[in-house]
């Protein structure tokens, strides 16, 4: 499920806990229209057209439609070449109208959302999206034929539940008002919704033609509105794409093909893109990423995004040892993180606490109650009434981590807690971890939007327990309620952001459910000779290609 390097990144399949959500667009004030995600970098000079940008993925491609395109490859591939979202995030994470006109009217009791659509957007047949396709478009990725990643982030509109039974293929909550306006009806106010309406599965395809190509649907037939269309896929080794002419931001884009070949090494991709053989670089080798973040000689071509990730380490809380709170202190004092960091060649920054700063809920001055302190940590594993220490415990955390999970271990073992660290996918390893057999679990999750309540919702109530991806069994039901009460405000509300700096709090300082590790950066390496391609660290640090352009020699 690896749309990012490193299996753990779940976001995209996040299981929504049922909070309560909010009335208020997300914060009007914050999201001043932007009429495109263009940002110019005129270093270069005048924009020119023409020109093939080539790139490299370690991964392959499952499927190029918006439901099954979760890879790293094909999520990008989708989510940024080939099709548009009614709303989107650009280069600097600001929120703007995408294929919507401008941002929805929201009725009083914030459950009716009103969007306009852009008229003359063209697909790639040269067909003109209307109304009908966007509502088809949200209700097909739920038809319980359709495999889509994303299916729980929408069950708070109206009629989720009956498509998804499959008693009816139409989402009664979305009605077409007109050609160009669409209406969405909510079970309950979420303040997250328009942000949930980026989210690359919610791409808007072509209704007919979706229906008419049946299984060849994002295989041999793609089509969508994006600025490149799909020109070939061969398996396992490339894809091609091409402009689209009439792609609805006028002038847009200037290169003329995108090559995005599949499954090579990071250190062969490194190799090819030195002998230019490449405009863009995507996995950086582990070995030569301190090089890349600080040499010179990459000054002109290093390409640097935050982004929504966020490192934790958490612990089984249903049973012993984790079920006594002094002994999740004592872990939490005996973690360093600045070695985590050092060993990932800067790549990830230490966290104190869980969230990320490009959220409105990071707070800079969160400071973690346990700081790296091994000698009080033996004076709390003692205090809990082990003080010949504690064996048998098992710790998950993938294949991309090898010497930060060697790390971990050797600062358990300082303190008198031998961890056995299990090697494998998270596929092989999830129903052990979810059962306590592994009591310790090592994830790093990627949100799909720039907001806590991904994080939240995702791992950290209690009903994620059972719908989400709270693999320790973490619950203290204050969470709960203060998601719900904060689900009903604007999103830039500054009690919902409070809300959820409580919720952090909680986590890490008064339960100790969790330890706050690091927030990892997108790097990546580009071209001297090509502008306009910053990462998207939404995106998994793949470039935004929209308004990228290569200066000809």
């Amino acid at each position: 499920m690896n749309r990012l390097p490193n299996p753990l990144r779940l976001s995209r399949r996040t299981l929504l806990a049922t909070a309560a959500g909010s009335a208020a667009l997300v914060g009007a004030g914050a999201l001043a229209a932007t009429p495109n995600r263009v940002r110019a970098q005129e270093a270069g000079g005048e924009p020119q057209t023409g020109g093939v940008y080539r790139l490299m993925g370690s991964g392959d491609i499952r499927g190029l439609d918006v439901g099954s395109a979760e890879g790293s490859e094909d999520w990008w591939s989708a989510g940024g070449l080939l099709f548009n979202r009614l709303y989107a995030y650009d280069p600097e994470n600001e929120f703007f109208p995408d294929l919507a006109a401008e941002f929805p009217g929201v009725s009083d009791d914030g459950l009716v959302y009103t969007i306009p659509l852009r008229q003359g957007v063209k697909f790639h047949n040269g067909r003109e999206m209307v109304a009908d396709d966007v509502a088809f478009s949200l209700a097909w990725q739920l038809w319980p034929d359709v495999y889509s990643w994303g299916k729980t982030y929408m069950e708070n509109v109206v009629g989720y539940d009956e498509v998804i039974a499959g008693d009816t293929q139409d989402l009664s909550g979305v009605r077409v008002i007109d050609p160009y306006t669409v209406e969405i009806t909510l079970k309950r106010p979420q303040a997250v919704f328009p942000a949930i309406l980026s989210m690359t599965m919610n791409g808007i395809s072509p209704k007919q033609e979706t229906i008419d190509a049946g299984a060849e649907w994002g295989q041999s037939v793609v089509i969508g509105t994006g600025p490149f269309k799909f020109v070939e896929w061969n398996q396992g080794q490339s894809v091609v794409f091409e402009r689209h002419p009439e792609y609805f931001r006028e002038g847009l884009p200037y290169l003329d093909r995108v090559e995005l070949s599949l499954n090579v090494e990071p250190s062969v991709q490194m190799l090819r893109w030195e002998s230019g053989e490449a405009e863009f670089v995507h996995t950086i080798p582990s070995a030569d990423v301190p090089a890349v973040l600080t040499e010179e000689r990459f000054a002109n071509t290093r390409r640097l995004a935050a982004t929504p990730v966020t490192m934790r380490l958490f612990m089984d809380l249903r049973s012993a040892p984790f079920d006594n709170l002094q002994v999740r202190q004592a872990v939490a004092m005996a973690v360093d993180r600045e070695f985590l960091s050092r060993s990932t060649g800067g790549v990830i920054e230490p966290l104190e606490g869980i969230y990320v700063p490009i959220m409105p809920q990071f707070e800079e001055s969160f400071r973690t109650n346990y700081q790296y302190d091994p000698d009080a940590a033996k004076a709390l594993l003692s205090e809990a009434g082990y003080d010949e220490g504690i064996t048998g415990i098992k710790l998950y955390g993938g294949t991309d981590f090898e010497a930060q999970l060697q790390g971990l271990q050797a600062d358990l073992a300082a303190i008198g807690i031998e961890v056995e660290v299990i090697p494998g996918t998270w596929t092989d390893w999830r129903e052990p971890i979810r059962s306590g057999e592994v009591q310790m679990g090592l994830y790093t999750w990627s949100a799909s939007f720039p907001d806590a309540y991904d994080f939240v919702s995702g791992w950290m109530t209690c009903a994620s327990i059972e719908t989400g991806f709270n693999d320790g069994g973490y619950c203290n039901e204050r969470i709960d309620e203060l998601v719900a009460a904060a689900e009903a405000m604007p999103q830039t509300d500054p009690e919902r952001i409070a809300a959820y700096r409580e919720i952090e709090e909680l986590a890490v300082n008064t339960d100790a459910a969790m330890i706050g590790i690091g927030n990892e950066k997108a790097v990546a390496l580009g071209r001297e000779n090509a502008h306009n391609d910053p990462l998207n660290g939404l995106l998994g640090g793949w470039p935004f290609l929209e308004a990228a352009w290569i200066e000809q020699e």
